[in-house]
């Protein structure tokens, strides 16, 4: 059992330090040497974990996804409008990049890879499956315009929510996300939501793009720390 903790730490502090590297210089400038040094290990250490950069940068990403995934399906309530949730959810996951050094290295690993990386693949996949099923349920709650198709509606959401992280993270290293979330949303809510709960939309996107984002202390609270030191 101690053997096993042992083992766990270890494949932790690797996967920690690739975390830090790539998230500071990206994972292209981060070799496997640079890892091993910052996690304070041997080669022998890394390979009995994994057996490439690539090998690492796989188990980034399906963590780094798991929160993201977890994040935009725990938005919301079972009783809301399938189209509230969609809105919240978006909010919701550019809080967790924000606050979590796993996603925001996953995002950038999701770049770097797309569908090169069976992972990458699927976490696209999974991404557009989620949001699909939540707009199939906005078109049967009448939320939807009757003339847009769903299957454009989740294409256009899907591409305009990873262009903005992309953008985002790029020109302000993620801090503006938030933001350009609600600006892709200002835009998209006229062109695919009905007339008669267009009004109801844009009330409810004002509201989230003003919320305080729970990554930041109030109220006395102090945020979670979620990169691991070096």
């Amino acid at each position: 059992m101690v053997r096993q903790a042992r083992s766990e730490a270890t494949r932790r502090r690797i996967i920690d330090s690739a975390i830090d590297l790539i998230n500071e210089i990206g994972y292209p400038a981060s070799g496997l040497a640079d890892i091993i040094e910052r996690a304070e290990l041997t080669k022998g250490a890394l390979y009995y974990h994994f057996e490439s950069k690539e090998a690492v940068a796989t188990a980034i990403i399906e963590e780094g996804m798991d929160t993201i995934l977890d994040a935009f399906r725990s938005a919301g309530r079972p009783s809301s409008p399938a189209m509230e949730n969609i809105v919240l959810g978006l909010f919701v996951v550019a809080d967790a990049i924000k606050a979590d050094s796993v996603a925001q290295a996953a995002c950038r690993l999701l770049r770097t890879f797309g569908g090169f990386n069976p992972a990458a693949k699927a976490a696209y996949g999974i991404l557009q499956d989620d949001l699909a099923e939540r707009v199939t349920s906005a078109v049967e709650q009448g939320d939807l315009r009757s003339d847009v198709d769903a299957e454009a509606v989740v294409a256009t959401v899907l591409a305009s929510t990873l262009g903005a992280e992309l953008v985002s993270s790029a020109l302000s290293d993620g801090r503006d996300l938030r933001h350009r979330f609600a600006l892709n949303l200002e835009i998209l809510l006229p062109a695919i939501v009905a007339e008669e709960s267009l009004g109801y939309y844009r009330e409810f996107l004002a509201r989230q793009s003003i919320r305080i984002s729970p990554s930041k202390p109030q109220d006395g609270l102090t945020p979670r720390r979620t990169t691991a030191a070096p």
